[in-house]
């Protein structure tokens, strides 16, 4: 084999390493370059009750993706989490329409354990309102946005069906809501 030949082989051999190497390269930095799947957030809400006997959740209101779970952690006195649904004692409709309701049923702060929890994975964008039974008309009420507030039932104003009869949301417990803009500008929004 002539020296042209086995040049003319050599920058072959390299030239095809290199395109392998560049390609090994691009692939490698792509895949590092890529974000890892996103991992569902946990949250976490106290359900309190003061000496003084105030009451309510902490945050009230909350912003979390879709798929994250909020978990309800009972610190003191009886509580409960429960979703504005019909099924829930025909309350007036405030999760979006296609969610699943939910009602974590009384709490107590030593019982079943102390710190008693509920959780629930929120998959489906929306407003959601939901109370505590026992004190609804103390104002113990909360709010979640779930991605983005949308149009749906916990958009609307209250009493937006009265065709339904529901069971109304009490005044005091419409006047303790956080407002979907609020939690939607700071993300996490607390009783005052």
């Amino acid at each position: 084999m002539d020296t042209q030949s086995r040049s003319v082989r050599v920058r072959t051999m390299i030239g095809s390493a290199v395109k392998v190497f560049l390609a090994a390269s691009v692939a490698g930095t792509a895949m590092l370059g890529q974000a890892a799947p996103a991992t569902a957030a946990l949250v976490e809400i106290k359900l309190i009750q003061t000496p003084a006997g105030k009451v309510y959740f902490d945050p009230a209101g909350v912003r979390i993706a879709p798929g994250d779970t909020v978990r309800w952690v009972q610190l003191s006195g009886f509580h409960s989490t429960t979703a504005y649904h019909p099924s829930n004692d025909n309350h007036e409709l405030r999760i979006p329409a296609s969610a699943k309701p939910w009602d974590s049923d009384i709490l107590l702060a030593e019982s079943p354990k102390r710190g008693a929890t509920f959780e629930y994975v929120f998959t489906v964008p929306g407003v959601y309102d939901y109370y505590c039974k026992a004190h609804e008309l103390a104002g113990m009420v909360g709010r979640i946005v779930v991605g983005s507030p949308g149009d749906g039932p916990g958009t609307k104003p209250f009493g937006y069906a009265p065709n339904e009869h529901w069971k109304s949301v009490p005044d005091v417990a419409r006047n303790a809501f956080p407002s979907v803009a609020e939690i939607m500008q700071k993300g996490t929004v607390r009783v005052p």
